[in-house]
C-alpha cells in the first residue's frame, strides 16, 4: 500500500537507514509492485540490462555480511536486493540462468548509469510503500556472485540495497549548497 505523498515529500523524507527492526517481512507481491515501479526507470537505448535478485534468506544474508562489513544493513532488513548487470540481455527469458554466451565490458558504464536510475527509483517507491532504504556499493562483488552461484560472466554486481522498517529513523545527509553544484548558461 503505497502512502500516497507528493512525490517530492518522498523524495524529501527518503533517508538512508543503518539498522532494521528485523522482524517486518515483506510480501512478494508489495514487492513485485515497488520493483515494477522501479523498471519504469529509463535506460540507455532502453536496453533495459538491469536484473534485481531479492534475498531474504536470513542465512545467505549472513553470509553475504562477510563480504560486505555492513552486517547489521544485512542481518536486520527484511531483505537486500542485489542490481546486477546482465550482459548477455538477449530476451525475456528467466534471470539468472547460466550464460550461453561470453559478453563484452563495453556496456558496463552505461549499465552503471542505467543500475542507479533504476536503484534511485526502488528507493522512491519503497518509501512510498512506507520501507526505509540504504543503498551500498561497498561490497566484494566476486564473493557475492559466489555466495549467490552467479554467472560472473553474464551477471555484473553493480548495487545492493536494504529494504525494510526503520529500526531508527534515518538522518537528513548533509548535502552541498545548490550553488556549489548547478551554473546556467
Amino acid at each position: 500500500m503505497t502512502t500516497n505523498q507528493p512525490i517530492n515529500d518522498v523524495m524529501n523524507a527518503r533517508h538512508s537507514v543503518r539498522a532494521y527492526d528485523g522482524v517486518t517481512t515483506i510480501k512478494h507481491t508489495e514487492m513485485k509492485t515497488i520493483l515494477k515501479a522501479a523498471f519504469l526507470a529509463p535506460s540507455a537505448l532502453n536496453l533495459q540490462p538491469i536484473r534485481a535478485l531479492v534475498i531474504e534468506s536470513p542465512l545467505v544474508r549472513q553470509h553475504l555480511a562477510t563480504a560486505t562489513g555492513n552486517t547489521s544493513q544485512l542481518t536486520t532488513a527484511s531483505a537486500v536486493v542485489l542490481f546486477v548487470n546482465d550482459r548477455e540481455n538477449l530476451d525475456e527469458s528467466k534471470p539468472f540462468m547460466p550464460s550461453r554466451q561470453t559478453a563484452g565490458e563495453e556496456h558496463l558504464a552505461i549499465a552503471a548509469l542505467d543500475c542507479g536510475m533504476v536503484a534511485m527509483q526502488f528507493m522512491l517507491a519503497a518509501k512510498d510503500h512506507g520501507y526505509a532504504t540504504n543503498p551500498m556499493t561497498g561490497f566484494d562483488h566476486a564473493a557475492f556472485s559466489r555466495i549467490l552461484d552467479l554467472d560472473a560472466e553474464r551477471y555484473e554486481p553493480l548495487l545492493l540495497v536494504s529494504i525494510g522498517k526503520a529500526a531508527t529513523a534515518g538522518k537528513m545527509a548533509k548535502h552541498k549548497a545548490i550553488k556549489s553544484l548547478v551554473d546556467f548558461r
